[in-house]
Order: C-alpha cells, then structure tokens, then sequence
C-alpha cells in the first residue's frame, strides 16, 4: 500500500495539516494543499505591527520527542529547521494574595518553592510524577493510533485501562499527592489549555503535567510561527502545493474519488485529509447533522507592544482567579464572563528579544471565557470591562501599570475563532476533552460515511494541542497507508 502513490488534498493548513502534507509528500504522493487564509499556520500564526511580531497561537513547545518525529518520518533533521531553547523557567504563577509559585527547570528548585507553600509537598511531587508519567508510557504510543471501540475489545488495549484511571479525573488525581489548592492547581491548570475545567478533565491528561516537569518547555527561536513555516518548508521540499486564499466549500464522495469544490471549480482526488475543524466539516462541508458534541471553551486574547521592557516577569505567567473554582464554574458551567478572571500571560521576549525592537516589549493575554453555544454574543460589549479587568490586577498583584507603555495592541474575540478559522461556537480547543470525547471515544481520523476522507486536527483523535496534533497526523497517514477507510482497502475500522 505504502508504495501505492496516490492524488492527494489537504484541507486546511494549520500545523496538522502540513505535518500530514509533509507526511504524504515524503511517501510519494502527489499533495495539494488548500488554505482559505493567505499564509499557512491556522490558529497558529503571526501579526507583524511595527517592529513587534506576536505569535497568535499555540505558545508552549511540549512533548518534544513529536516534534522531532515528523521531521525524521520526513526524512529531515529538526535541528535543521527548528532552534528549539529549552526554559530554565517553565512558568510562574502569581497567586491573587500576592504569593507565587515557581516551575523551574531544575525540578529540586521547584520542589524547594513547593516547600515554601506546603510543607512535606516535594514527595507529593515525586509520587505525581511517578504516578504521571506511568500513564505517559501507558498512552504515547497510542497517540499516533486511530483509536476505535473495536480496537479496544483486544487484550493489549483493555489491560491498559487500569493504568490510565479512566474514571479518574485530573483535579482528583492532583488531590491524592497535593494538600493545598495553590497546589493542587498548580498541577492542572494545564486542561485550561485544552479548554476544558480539570474537575472535569479525565485522570490521564496529567501527562501533560508531566512533561511540563520531565520533558520541560522549550521555545522556537524566531518565535512559534517558525513551527509551521518549517513544516510548510518541508512539504514544499518534499513536492507539496500550496493553494492560499482557497477555500474548500463543499466535500463530495464520487465514484471512490474525493471531490472538492474550491474557488468556483471541481478538484478531484485519490483521498483527502480535512485539517478544517471536524465539527465544522461535518456540518458545513458535507452536509452532516451533528452528533450532541460537547466543545471546548473560547478565550479573548490581547497582544501589546510595549515601549520598554517589564521586570519580575517570566516567559509563561498565570494569574489566578480568587476564587479560581468559581471562575471555573463561570467559563464551563454557568456561562458568565467572570468579574474575576484567571489569565496567562506570555512573554516571549524574556527568551527571544528580536520578536520586538532593541528595548521593547511582548505581552500575549489569554483569558479563558465561555464559548458561544449558550451565548452567541460571547463577550461582545464586555471587552473593555475584561482589559481594564485584566490589567487592573496586574498591576494589583505586580505593582507594573502597562496601560502608558502600549505602543501597539491587537485584540482577538472568541467570534474571530469562527470567522476566521471556521472554528463552530467560538471554541478555540475544538471538542471539549470530557471523557465521552477521548480517547476511543474522540471521533476517528477517518470519515465513517465517506471512502478516503480523513481527519486530522484538534477536534479529532488523539486531540489538540501542537504535539498531540503533530501524533495525529501520523495516525491519519497510517490509515491511508492501510488503505483503512479506502476504497483499495475497502475496509474500515
């Protein structure tokens, strides 16, 4: 089959789909890819305004092993693509009564600050980490799997379930190590960054904190954005074409052959790999009515260039609510814009001064806020009220007032995520990560009701985030390989 070269689409070039452009290409076949934007990234991309280059997207380098595996599948070295600094600090966290709590790279560091806030803490620590990274060996290698019900009748998969603490979930697992809350969310904030609240996040995704302490946190010199320009770089290399400002209107299956209708004219393909949001495709794009899903929440983002720099500041920083479980209610339950907001603020210059001119300034907010299924107007007419917020207790809790040193500010809504990126109800994560959509259970990367239609992206399996999306492209290319879901193979899963 893997010999097999076949005509290929890639819809949508966001990170999964130049990983599997890149993929394909590297095999053989003969790839196009279509973007309705004028450059490739999605939602990782950049604005220039200036002299400052803010990144838009994804800003933590996790997992790194993935990174380097879609350049080696492709033949390439990433050292010559990617200049990946690893953070002698991860984050910091800024507690709302004036504490904070600092993740350094030198893990006795970090316990010695845990000590300060709860004593006896560094062998919790120890013991998360080892209970953690179990379920890490347990999970990576069915991250760059298509994962369906049938699969996980086997033997092999079944006898992992006791190791993943599936009915677990992420805020009772950091409770069994953690006595303190400070902890205890210290230790799962991170399913924010999946858009969804760790009282709901499934034990599992703890391995995320485990590579935050283990693997640690890397960035891209030049900024994020070089991420996708390097994969865009590769599939150009290994053959790929590019199609920007074209977007694909409508999928069609005919006669075993995938056909696309983009920029007023029939393109006709062996296969395609939709990298458009799932729920999206599904709906708009083939004309699908769309299961119960539960989606991820959405976030306003604000990115300042300010005139000089800042000190106290990290390269990743959050600011947590006072009452971080009632803000958490508000963002997924009750679906208020919070008066209180918890929020991250990326400072990438601390690491990588020439994303601003000599002297100056990056600040990247990210305030988690509901999406819009309940409230389509999301946070419309609420933005002032949520800046002044934000920067109000910045300056509370650091004492930096901001607001006379912006040069330059960009805003972002949870309606431009849908304008934008096609991305339904504004949810910037895609799919919520509940139990009932991971895993096994996360919709596959192949289209049941249509031969040689593929997924890749945040919404389909293994799930979002840039490594576990770049696993994801591999687990489509496999299928294809397969001729899973083809109509060579004839076979589905």
């Amino acid at each position: 089959m893997a010999g097999y070269n076949r005509k290929a689409a890639v819809i949508g070039a966001g990170v999964g789909g130049l990983a599997t452009a890149s993929r394909l290409a590297a095999r053989g076949h003969e790839v196009s890819v279509f973007e309705k934007l004028s450059q490739c990234g999605g939602r990782a991309n950049v604005i220039e305004d200036k002299g400052f280059k803010f990144d838009t997207g994804p800003s933590f380098v996790l997992m790194p092993d993935f990174f380097k595996e879609i350049f080696e599948d492709c033949g390439e070295d990433i050292k010559d693509h990617l200049d990946l600094k690893p953070l002698e600090v991860s984050y910091k966290i800024f507690f709302p009564d004036g504490d904070t709590f600092t993740v350094y790279r030198d893990s006795d560091r970090t316990k010695q600050d845990m000590e300060r806030i709860e004593s006896g803490s560094s062998a919790g620590f120890d013991s998360f980490i080892r209970y953690s990274g179990d379920i890490y060996k347990a999970v990576k290698p069915l991250l760059s799997e298509c994962m369906t019900l049938k699969s996980l009748i086997s033997l092999s998969k079944l006898a992992l379930l006791p190791k993943i603490h599936p009915l677990s979930t992420f805020w009772k697992a950091a409770s069994g190590f953690f006595k303190t809350d400070k902890l205890r969310y210290a230790f799962t904030f991170e399913s924010m960054f999946m858009g969804v609240s760790p009282f709901e996040t499934p034990a599992f995704y703890s391995v995320i904190t485990y590579s935050d302490h283990v693997e640690k946190i890397a960035h891209p010199m030049g900024g994020m954005y070089q991420i996708p320009k390097a994969l865009e770089n590769v599939a150009l290399k290994k053959g790929a074409k590019f199609n920007y400002n074209s977007e694909v209107k409508q999928i069609e299956e005919k006669n075993d052959a995938i056909s696309l209708k983009v920029n007023g004219r029939e393109e006709v393909f062996d296969l395609a790999v939709c990298n458009a949001d799932l729920p999206y495709s599904k709906s708009e794009l083939l004309g699908q009515e769309l299961p119960k899903y539960r989606y991820s929440c959405s976030v306003f983002l604000m990115y300042m260039g300010l005139k000089k720099k800042l000190k106290g500041f990290e390269h990743h920083n959050l600011f947590f609510a006072r009452d971080l479980e009632k803000n958490i209610e508000e963002i997924f339950k009750t679906n208020k814009v919070s008066k209180d907001p918890s929020f991250y603020l990326h400072v990438p210059t601390v690491t990588d001064p020439t994303l601003a001119p000599e002297g100056k300034e990056i600040l990247y907010f990210l305030i988690p806020v509901p999406n819009l299924c309940v409230n389509e107007k999301g946070v419309d007419g609420r933005e002032e009220e949520l800046r002044d917020l934000v920067l109000k207790k910045m300056k509370e809790i650091t004492g930096e007032d901001i607001e006379p040193l912006i040069e330059t500010e960009h805003r972002f809504y949870p309606r431009d995520f849908t304008r934008r990126y096609n991305i339904l109800n504004g949810a910037t994560f895609g799919l919520s990560h509940n139990l009932t959509q991971s895993a096994f259970f996360r919709p596959p990367n192949y289209e049941p009701r249509v031969k040689n239609l593929y997924y890749v992206g945040a919404s389909t399996q293994p799930g979002g985030g840039l490594p576990v999306v770049l696993a994801g492209s591999m687990a489509a290319v496999k299928l294809i390989e397969k001729g899973v879901n083809s109509s060579r193979g004839g076979n589905r899963p």
